[in-house]
């Protein structure tokens, strides 16, 4: 468990059993998350809560993650957005109550047997939901535009507008861009790799930060 949610920036610091439900408190390991309407990075905090998000069930106990998710201010000072929440979506969806192991639950089951069916066996499973929760898990899968999550990627400096140092992620594999941001440095890119758990390989050039952040995040 520990492993699974430092690949998404985060570190267990307790674990608490009581009655039925087993509740894990993980705290935040980003320093640094690019602002998702301008794409620019930054490392000043504004704050932190906590998500409380349904995982599957160990041991028939339920299993709850008390996530924290930093808030950063913007460092764009033409951005209309002043302050931004990293980025979990490798864990859960925005919004959502539930990780994306145990959407991805509902919805092997819903697209097997249907709403009603579904719900039945999924409680007795120990996976607490309703026929109308998973027929919202299979409109939201059909919905959604599966882009393919990338495994072999090259990073490389890359130059920004106004001259600056930047940073490239391609997928190798597609052979297409798939990120490119303003800076180096081993945080930032140490946050984006963190926020792609797919990724086995990757192929970059010598700068120190490139291969300090590779060396912590895989």
């Amino acid at each position: 468990m520990d492993r699974i949610l430092a690949r998404v920036g985060k570190r267990v610091v307790s674990s608490d059993a009581r009655g039925e439900t087993i509740t894990v408190e993980a705290r935040s390991t980003v320093r640094a998350a690019p602002c998702p309407a301008c794409r620019r990075w930054s490392n000043r905090l504004h704050g932190s809560y906590v998500r409380r998000l349904e995982e599957r069930p160990m041991l028939e106990q339920r299993v709850v993650f008390a996530v924290e998710a930093r808030r950063f201010k913007c460092v764009n000072a033409g951005c209309p957005r002043r302050t931004f929440a990293e980025n979990i979506h490798a864990l859960a969806g925005r919004h959502q109550r539930r990780t994306r192991s145990q959407a991805r639950a509902l919805y092997a089951l819903g697209h097997a047997l249907g709403g009603e069916a579904a719900a039945r066996l999924a409680n007795v499973l120990g996976l607490r939901t309703s026929a109308d929760t998973v027929l919202r898990e299979l409109r939201r899968a059909s919905g959604r535009k599966r882009k393919p999550r990338p495994r072999v990627v090259g990073i490389d400096w890359a130059i920004a507008r106004g001259h600056q140092y930047g940073t490239i992620i391609v997928d190798l594999e597609r052979r297409e861009p798939i990120e490119v941001f303003a800076g180096r440095e081993t945080t930032a890119v140490t946050a984006w790799m963190r926020a792609h758990p797919s990724i086995e390989i990757v192929a970059r050039d010598r700068a120190g930060a490139y291969a300090e952040a590779v060396d912590i995040a895989l």
